[in-house]
C-alpha cells in the first residue's frame, strides 16, 4: 500500500548529500573536520536521514539549533557527536547529559546554574563550546574579560567541561570582505588571549558554508556545513565565484488532481483575480500555502509539466493551486515538478526566493509536516517519511 494517499511529495537526492560532503572534504585542509547542521528539520529536508548521510559521507559530527532537535536525533540512534549551537535554559541540561550532547555557553550565571543541577541529579558532565560574539549581535561574549571569566567558570566547574570555541560570520557571502576579516581578527584575538592565559584550546571552529568557500585555510578544528550541505549556495555571489560545485538536493513534486477546459471565461480561486479565456486548460495541484507553498506565488509562480514550464493562475489556496496549461494538454496523475528539474528545465529555489523576496534558506525550509519526504539513492526509492502521520503518533519511533 502507498504510504501517503495525497500525491504530494518533497524528493531528496541522498547522492546530492554525499556529493556535496565531498566536494568540501577536497576543498579544505585535511586536518579540518566537518559538521553537518541539519537544525530546523535539515533545513527541510528531514534531519534524521540527511544526518546519516552526511555521517557516511565524511562529515565527522552533527549541529542544529536546539536540544530538542537533537533528542530526535539520538531517538533516530544516532551516536555521533551533537553540538547544540543555540540557547539551551539550564534546566534542560539534565536531558544533554543523558543523551550526551554537547550545548553551547557564553554566561557564567547559566554556568554555574547548569553545574549545580549535573551536580545534585548527579549525572555525567556535558560537554560545553563557548560562543563569541565578534560582529553578530546574537549571542556570545564580546570581550576578553568576560571570555576569560567564562572559561574559568567551566574549568571550575565538576560537570561541565570546555570541549569547543566558536564564532559565526554575519557577511562571509558577501565581496567586501571587510567585515568578515574583521570578525575572524577579534575571533584570532580571543584565542591568542586563552593562550596567553596558559589555556589549552579545545575545538576552535568559525567557518560557516560561505567562509568554508571563500576562507578554507580559516576552517581550524572543524567547519559548520549548513546550507552547502543541501546543495545551496548561501548568496548569489557565492555561487558565482563558481570555487566549489554543488549540486541541490530538494525537488517538490506533485501529481495532476483535476483539469477543465474553458469553453467560455471562468474565473479561477479567490478574489477572481485569474479569468481563463475560452480554449484555456486549467490543472488542480493538490498543493498550497498550508504545505508552505506561498501564497505570494498566487500569478507569478511557474511548474514543470512535461518538461516546459507553466504558470500559476489565481490566488494559491490553502490545500490547492491552478496552473494554466496549453490546450489539449495535462490528464489526471501526471507529474508536475514545483521546484527542481524536468527534462532540460529547472525551478531552482534561488529562483522562487527571489520571487518571495528572500533566501534560498528560507524556501525548504517552509515545505511542513504535511508533506511526505521521500529519499532517492541512484535514482531508487530507499525510504519515505511522513511527517504527519509521526505527529500523532507519539509511541512510535522516530525514523526522521
Amino acid at each position: 500500500m502507498k504510504p501517503f494517499s495525497r500525491d504530494t511529495w518533497v524528493e531528496v537526492d541522498l547522492n546530492a548529500i554525499r556529493a556535496n560532503v565531498e566536494t568540501f572534504r577536497g576543498h579544505l585542509p585535511k586536518s579540518t573536520g566537518i559538521m553537518a547542521v541539519v537544525k530546523a528539520d535539515g533545513y527541510g529536508h528531514g534531519a534524521v536521514h540527511v544526518a546519516r548521510e552526511a555521517l557516511a559521507s565524511g562529515a565527522d559530527s552533527l549541529a542544529v539549533a536546539m536540544l530538542d532537535e537533537a533528542v530526535i536525533l539520538r531517538t533516530a540512534g544516532i551516536d555521533a557527536p551533537i553540538l547544540v549551537l543555540g540557547y539551551t535554559p539550564a534546566d534542560s541540561v539534565e536531558t544533554a547529559s543523558r543523551l550526551n550532547v554537547e550545548l553551547t555557553a557564553y554566561s557564567t550565571e547559566w554556568i554555574v546554574s547548569a553545574n549545580q543541577r549535573l551536580e545534585q541529579a548527579e549525572l555525567r558532565p556535558v560537554g560545553v563550546h563557548v560562543k563569541t560574539d565578534t560582529g553578530m549581535g546574537r549571542l556570545g561574549v564580546r570581550t576578553t574579560a568576560d571570555l576569560l571569566e567564562v572559561v574559568a567558570a567551566l574549568e571550575n566547574s565538576a560537570k561541565l567541561e570546555w570541549t569547543g570555541i566558536f564564532t559565526h560570520f554575519a557577511c562571509a557571502d558577501e565581496p567586501d570582505t571587510t567585515h568578515v576579516r574583521g570578525q575572524h581578527e577579534m575571533f584570532q584575538s580571543f584565542l591568542q588571549a586563552l593562550r596567553e592565559q596558559g589555556k589549552k584550546l579545545p575545538k576552535v571552529h568559525c567557518c560557516n558554508t560561505a567562509a568554508a568557500i571563500a576562507f578554507p585555510d580559516w576552517g581550524y578544528d572543524t567547519i559548520r556545513l549548513g546550507i552547502g550541505l543541501y546543495g545551496l549556495y548561501p548568496s548569489p555571489y557565492m555561487k558565482e565565484r563558481a570555487d566549489v560545485r554543488l549540486v541541490p538536493a530538494l525537488s517538490l513534486k506533485t501529481k495532476i488532481a483535476h483539469v477543465k477546459t474553458a469553453v467560455e471565461p471562468f474565473t479561477v480561486s479567490y478574489g477572481a483575480t485569474y479569468t481563463a479565456k475560452p480554449g484555456e486548460r486549467i490543472a488542480t495541484l493538490p498543493i498550497g500555502y498550508a504545505d508552505g507553498y506561498s501564497r505570494l506565488l498566487s500569478n507569478r509562480g511557474e511548474v514543470l509539466y512535461n518538461g516546459s514550464r507553466y504558470q500559476v493562475v489565481g490566488r494559491v489556496c490553502m490545500d490547492q493551486i491552478m496552473v494554466r496549461l496549453e490546450p489539449g494538454l495535462g490528464q489526471v496523475d501526471e507529474e508536475v515538478v514545483l521546484y527542481g528539474k524536468q527534462g532540460n528545465e529547472e525551478i531552482s529555489l534561488d529562483e522562487v526566493a527571489a520571487l518571495l523576496g528572500t533566501i534560498n534558506y528560507e524556501v525548504p525550509c517552509m515545505l511542513n509536516y504535511r508533506i511526505p519526504r521521500v529519499y532517492v539513492r541512484n535514482k531508487e526509492v530507499v525510504e519515505v517519511f511522513h511527517p504527519l502521520a509521526m505527529k500523532h503518533a507519539p509511541e512510535k519511533n522516530v525514523n526522521n
